[in-house]
């Protein structure tokens, strides 16, 4: 079975779909207009990297197309997805120990059983002082979450791993936890909106915000309102977090990033009211 197809199957035994689709072709197009948001791709670069034209990704984007993806390009995608899904999840900060680059190997080659095989081994010989354990714990959440985004397992050693960092001050406590904290905000936006989602989006906010207290990157605002927008927060979070953000980066560069970018559309009526009249 190729993998939209096992990819429909599955959507389609569920009993409370996050979305329900009339059919396999829509679910098709869904996916890839999905896989195009998630990297933040063009037509042209998702084009390039399956080896298709642009009129071929703009066919599979359109639920009235007949046709099906083909079986063949099917498996391309879900290798870009895999090769994309990695680069947006792990850093290779130096110096690198040699099994965190085995992993790396390992995850990239499609080995997922014998990454995590190797991950539950260097964990259980390692110290728990070693220095190096919040960065094996993070990447032993990753052998599983690659495989199974909602893995129980995944998501203890993420805990563990942000528990193991503490407070650390250094480039790699940082990378490690604003990385783990952007794969539970993936696994939040595919949950139906419930109580325990929102704690969980509030719990990821007052994350991110933390970093930025520390560190003064905008990046980490931005990540927290992203937050706030996609998860259905309160509208005062948002608007408080918009504020912030003008205030660190002048509001020409954060309007047009607001008005560009779909993930922050919940925050454009700060900007679609009118000027009043004295």
């Amino acid at each position: 079975m190729s993998y939209l197809q096992e990819q429909w199957t599955a959507v389609s035994r569920q009993s409370n779909p996050r979305r329900r689709y009339a059919s396999q072709r829509e679910f098709e197009a869904d996916w890839i207009s999905g896989l195009r948001r998630r990297f933040s791709l063009s037509q042209e670069t998702l084009a390039s990297l399956a080896c298709v034209s642009v009129t071929t990704v703009q066919n599979w984007e359109n639920p009235a197309s007949n046709k099906n993806i083909a079986g063949h390009n099917q498996d391309r995608l879900r290798d870009i997805e895999r090769s994309l899904w990695i680069q947006s999840h792990v850093t290779l900060v130096e110096p690198c120990p040699p099994f965190i680059r085995a992993l790396h190997d390992l995850l990239v080659a499609n080995k997922d059983g014998s990454a995590q095989a190797l991950a539950d081994y260097v964990l259980g010989s390692m110290s728990e002082t070693d220095p190096e354990r919040p960065r094996l714990l993070h990447w032993a959440s990753l052998t599983h979450s690659i495989a199974e985004p909602a893995s129980c397992k995944a998501r203890d050693y993420q805990a563990a791993a942000l528990a193991t960092v503490g407070q650390g001050n250094t480039t790699l406590s940082a990378a490690i936890e604003n990385e783990i904290l952007g794969s539970q905000f993936e696994d939040l936006i595919r949950e139906a909106d419930s109580a325990e989602r929102r704690m969980q989006a509030e719990q990821i906010l007052a994350a991110c915000e933390r970093l930025y207290t520390r560190d003064r990157q905008p990046a980490y605002l931005w990540n927290a309102l992203e937050v706030a927008c996609r998860t259905g927060l309160a509208t005062e979070i948002r608007y408080r977090l918009l504020s912030h953000l003008t205030e660190a980066l002048g509001a020409g560069p954060v309007k047009r990033r607001v008005m560009n970018d779909d993930a922050y559309e919940q925050v454009r009526d700060a900007y679609n009211v009118p000027a009043s009249v004295n």
